[in-house]
């Protein structure tokens, strides 16, 4: 599990310690939940399942047909970037 695959961006590694400790919930706990997720990504995935996945305060992740987008929400964007530049190219996109 080392991480999450985007095709534009590569690999995005899932720190899992650090949402442990920002969230204040065991190591395990977050791992547990995180597996169980992918487990069910995969699944809807190979299945061709439409679904969308709502990430509290990052954005939804929808999938259509076995095509996977992620639709980060506007606040988090501005938030990350605070030059503006990352929100207003995605924005656009």
């Amino acid at each position: 599990l080392g991480g999450l695959f985007t095709e534009d961006l590569g690999v995005a590694e899932v720190i899992y310690t650090e949402v442990a400790l920002r969230l204040h919930i065991p190591k395990a706990k977050v791992l547990k939940c995180i597996e169980a997720t992918m487990k069910v990504f995969v699944w809807a995935l190979s299945k061709q399942k439409n679904f969308d996945f709502v990430f509290k305060n990052l954005g939804i992740l929808v999938c259509r047909k076995g095509r996977v987008i992620m639709r980060f929400f506007e606040d988090l964007l501005r938030d990350v970037d605070k030059t503006g530049k990352l929100a207003n190219s995605f924005l656009q996109v």
